[in-house]
């Protein structure tokens, strides 16, 4: 398997994201607000590219082109498959270039926790990523078992939380910096997870420091 995406955003957090959080804990509470919105949804959005670029990079996985055969149904003429070869330097690049664009116009247009289960479905089927409680809300870490808090409304598994994450992104980038979910979101977490969170939140600090903590335990599994 490549995994040269989640080296490369390992360091990124521990680059960039890190000492952004040192540097931003120095300033007045008043002064961070923004920059620790700015700062959450980088780490965020480069986390959800990586997860593209993981995807692309492994797309010969039965998995992958298992979830990707909806957009190979049509037959390919003869001009169109020499055209296909003549473009590409050998066979081997012409089928990768062929299941990429299958796999961009399927797996890659899904829901963020949905394109996460499939690299877990690929990478580490056995972590029982989707549906059991493994993430320790106050600090994002990965454990074997967590007990729920009812109260507490944001998914526990690992799947979910990352759902959970990228729902507090979209509010910001799609609602004009808005601290409220929106509502297609709280829906479909209801919906997978089973947990419909509060419609406000808020990003501070440790937000982004467990956000960062969740993302380097993620990509510490799919690694091993």
């Amino acid at each position: 398997m490549e995994t040269r995406s989640l080296n490369e955003f390992t360091r990124f957090v521990e680059r960039e994201i890190e000492p952004a959080i040192v540097e931003i804990g120095k300033l007045a509470e008043k002064s961070r607000k923004h920059l620790q919105k700015l700062v959450y949804t980088n780490v965020v959005d480069r986390f959800d590219s990586m997860i593209d670029q993981l995807i692309l990079d492994n797309c010969r996985a039965p998995e992958l082109i298992d979830a990707a055969e909806t957009d190979m149904k049509s037959q390919v003429t003869e001009a169109e498959l020499l055209k296909l070869l003549m473009e590409s330097t050998n066979l081997e690049s012409a089928i990768d270039k062929r299941l990429k664009v299958s796999i961009g116009n399927t797996i890659l247009r899904k829901r963020h926790s949905i394109k996460l289960q499939k690299v877990f479905e690929v990478f580490q089927p056995e972590q029982r990523a989707v549906k059991h409680p493994r993430v320790n809300i106050p600090n994002g870490k990965i454990i074997e078992k967590v007990t729920p808090q009812k109260k507490l409304k944001i998914p526990y598994s690992i799947c979910g939380y990352a759902d959970w994450v990228y729902s507090r992104r979209n509010s910001i980038v799609h609602g004009a910096g808005s601290s409220s979910f929106l509502e297609n979101d709280r829906k479909q977490l209801k919906k997978l997870y089973d947990r419909e969170p509060t419609k406000t939140f808020k990003i501070g600090l440790g937000s982004i420091q467990t956000t960062s903590n969740f993302y380097k335990e993620v990509s510490r599994i799919l690694k091993q």
